[in-house]
């Protein structure tokens, strides 16, 4: 692994079953929404192992572009938890679950960024290049920190952040950690 630039992580490990699914998803996704990747996988791509069911990604929805979206999504994968009819009151009420067609597991779940945390997450995101100039957008690796170590708390979430805390030990700015764990508490108490 290798910092190109402040925003900008070069990882050249070859990939697995999750890394291929996820960025044959992506590169639909993409076409349409603003993206960036959040939760267990952000750890697992810098080497946690541990295993995982799903995927998570926070949007930047725009309802006028989403039946394009979800005509080219369907030819690869299939939404488990909703059909054309009711994939946006879906999606705008808790999430949307695509797997690879016959496929349940692993699935990539995406929400809607609703808070301004989400936001942040996408105003702040950092590009992970794999291999032959593929790549994947994760939330700032500070900001991963603190919202495992702030809301989630669970102890795969805990051990998760201590291992991006590990990995990224020379790099991590501590008061941005605090930052965010600031704005979250305060998004949560509103």
């Amino acid at each position: 692994m290798k910092w190109i630039d402040k925003k900008t992580i070069l990882i050249e490990k070859k990939l697995n079953e999750l890394d291929k699914l996820l960025l044959s998803f992506v590169k639909v996704l993409e076409k349409y929404f603003e993206y960036v990747v959040v939760s267990g996988y952000v750890s697992i791509i810098f080497g946690r192992a541990r295993a995982t069911e799903d995927i998570d990604i926070l949007i930047n929805f725009n309802e006028k572009i989403f039946e394009d979206f979800w005509n080219e999504i369907n030819k690869k994968f299939w939404c488990l938890n909703a059909n054309k009819e009711n994939a946006i009151e879906t999606l705008l009420n808790k999430n949307l679950r695509f797997a690879k067609k016959k496929e349940i597991i692993p699935n990539i779940e995406i929400k809607i960024c609703k808070k301004e945390i989400d936001f942040l997450t996408l105003k702040e995101k950092v590009k992970v290049i794999f291999l032959k100039n593929r790549y994947i957008f994760i939330s700032p690796i500070e900001l991963q920190i603190a919202y495992k170590e702030e809301v989630l708390k669970s102890e795969k979430d805990i051990e998760d952040a201590l291992h991006l805390r590990e990995v990224f030990k020379n790099v991590i700015n501590e008061k941005k950690i605090e930052e965010y764990k600031k704005l979250i508490w305060k998004e949560r108490n509103l």
